[in-house]
């Protein structure tokens, strides 16, 4: 008898499962994971799946490699890789768990300033995390007065969406940096604050962060993503890591903004000063405790994406968290053995808790 792995998408995903355009979602992977592993993946929505009943309508691979829709025995362990944050979402998840599932990252996605509040209790990280505060007037002038950059952004929110940069540029004048389509709208200004900084200050469900200065290569200021996962022994891993450069002059990596993807070994063939081992394991460290503290906190989280930043002199700082890592950096930097592990590490610790 089959042992399912139920894997929770999204609806885009689901829809292009058939025609084999499932973006950051490699089913390959995750099937080569499963047959690792001896488990059956199934592929469904959370409307896909209700209390009360023994199974679900799901997509499973065939013997001729098809995917197609039939009802299966309901899984018992779920990979989220959708969102479930709306209150009657939380309210059946909590019936569904009550019947004995086990989800892994059942909430994916957190409030910035809460993931920062949560790291701050470990004053080991204290040296790695940006100051990150609510974005209010006092708090704006506040954080003005203290770092020469800032970063203002959503708390909730991805793909660099909504991200401008405050810069001092002397000891009275400072620069607003937005953006604006495909460019980038500078205003600069001394006393009165521009009326979009004013606009942006009154926003509460803004943070203000201190701006890391980035290390950069390949032309521009860079981060890493590094995927975080549990694994078959039910330990933290880094499954990968990979680099997003920023257009030249930008002030924004995302992929989505333009960013270009690389490995941490040609982002620091530019960097001769530094010790690539070094700064690898310097990562690592970070990485995996920051997701041992968060882990602390958050129940059954089990697989973050976080973006890490690196100095000039090499050392790691943290951006911010990802409880939904779209894990396509490694497809863009060609790193297709990183890929493949960040597909099959869930797999291994949902079998990890199968058994336990």
């Amino acid at each position: 008898m089959d042992t399912y792995l139920g894997i929770m998408v999204g609806t885009g995903i689901y829809k292009r499962i058939t025609k084999g355009r499932t973006s950051f979602e490699n089913l390959s992977f995750y099937e080569a994971a499963c047959e690792h592993y001896n488990l059956t993946a199934c592929y469904f929505r959370f409307e896909d799946i209700n209390p009360g009943e023994d199974t679900v309508m799901a997509y499973v691979k065939n013997a001729e490699g098809k995917y197609i829709l039939r009802k299966v025995q309901k899984p018992v362990i779920i990979h989220n890789r959708t969102f479930t944050g709306k209150r009657a979402q939380r309210t059946k998840m909590r019936k569904l768990k009550k019947e004995g599932i086990t989800f892994f990252n059942e909430n994916n996605r957190y409030k910035k300033l809460n993931i920062y509040k949560i790291l701050r209790k470990n004053k080991t990280l204290h040296p790695h995390l940006p100051e990150t505060v609510q974005a209010s007037r006092d708090n704006l002038k506040r954080m003005m007065d203290k770092y020469p950059e800032l970063i203002i952004k959503p708390n909730s929110g991805t793909l660099g969406i909504g991200v401008v940069k405050l810069t001092k540029k002397d000891n009275q004048e400072w620069e607003l940096t937005s953006r604006e389509h495909n460019s980038l709208k500078k205003q600069c200004f001394s006393t009165d604050w521009p009326p979009l900084l004013q606009k942006l200050a009154d926003k509460s469900y803004l943070i203000i962060q201190e701006r890391i200065p980035l290390a950069k290569s390949k032309g521009g200021i860079f981060d890493m993503r590094v995927t975080v996962q549990k694994n078959d022994t039910g330990n933290w891993q880094v499954s990968g890591m990979a680099g997003k450069v920023a257009q030249k002059g930008w002030y924004l990596t995302n992929v989505a903004r333009g960013g270009t993807c690389y490995s941490l070994e040609e982002l620091l063939d530019d960097l001769p000063h530094l010790n690539q081992k070094q700064v690898y394991e310097n990562i690592k460290k970070l990485s995996i405790m920051i997701a041992g503290q968060l882990a602390q906190e958050i129940s059954n989280i089990a697989d973050v994406g976080l973006d890490i930043g690196i100095t000039h002199d090499g050392v790691p700082m943290f951006i911010e968290c990802n409880c939904r890592d779209l894990r396509i950096v490694y497809k863009h930097a060609g790193m297709k053995e990183e890929w493949k592990q960040s597909h099959f590490a869930p797999v291994g610790y949902a079998k990890f808790l199968s058994e336990a």
